[in-house]
């Protein structure tokens, strides 16, 4: 901030109507420039004494101290509102990107069942039966056909377990009934 223009919003500082935009700009010219610092200790020892006396109030001991804090409370101020206006930028720009994240990530899930899809659809029974076939098929012999029969046969379900324990325990009650037969045939021929 220039001399001149740090000079225009003295009286606007004193009536506390120095603009948001500048008053960060404002409050660091102040503290830098000694030239400018001292004219606006002037009139704010003028002005605020004025308005102290005017409204009947308590004239203050110490307008240096007073405009020092008047300053700092400006420059906390303006501080405020830049970290205010970040953090929303930032909540903001965040928030824009997990939901640009969220969407492209469904997107690229849709492309990719889509894409699964049409290879499915497109290649038939097998799914890379178009680029497997001589491995497939040796002279009209499905080999991925008789695998899954072989596998087939050689799953044992709840069924079959049950029948083979019903037809183990046939086969042990016919074996005890021959054991019995030959225990009586032994006794009668003694």
């Amino acid at each position: 901030m220039e001399h001149l223009e740090a000079q225009s919003y003295i009286m606007p500082f004193i009536d506390g109507k120095v603009p948001a935009n500048k008053q960060s700009a404002f409050v660091i010219h102040m503290n830098n420039c000694k030239k400018c610092h001292e004219e606006l200790e002037i009139y704010y020892t003028l002005m605020v004494g004025m308005r102290q006396l005017d409204n009947n109030m308590n004239l203050s001991t110490d307008f240096s101290k007073d405009l020092e804090r008047d300053l700092k409370r400006m420059s906390s101020k303006a501080k405020t509102k830049r970290r205010v206006r970040f953090s929303a930028f930032s909540l903001f720009l965040t928030a824009f990107l997990l939901i640009g994240a969220f969407i492209y990530a469904g997107v690229l899930t849709k492309i990719y069942r889509f894409e699964q899809f049409t290879k499915e659809s497109s290649q038939g029974q097998y799914y890379f039966s178009n680029t497997l076939h001589d491995k497939l098929l040796i002279s009209d012999y499905d080999i991925v056909y008789h695998g899954n029969e072989i596998e087939d046969e050689t799953r044992v379900s709840s069924f079959d377990r049950i029948h083979g324990y019903i037809r183990m325990e046939e086969d042990l009650n016919g074996v005890l009934n021959v054991g019995e037969g030959l225990l009586n045939v032994q006794d009668a021929s003694d």
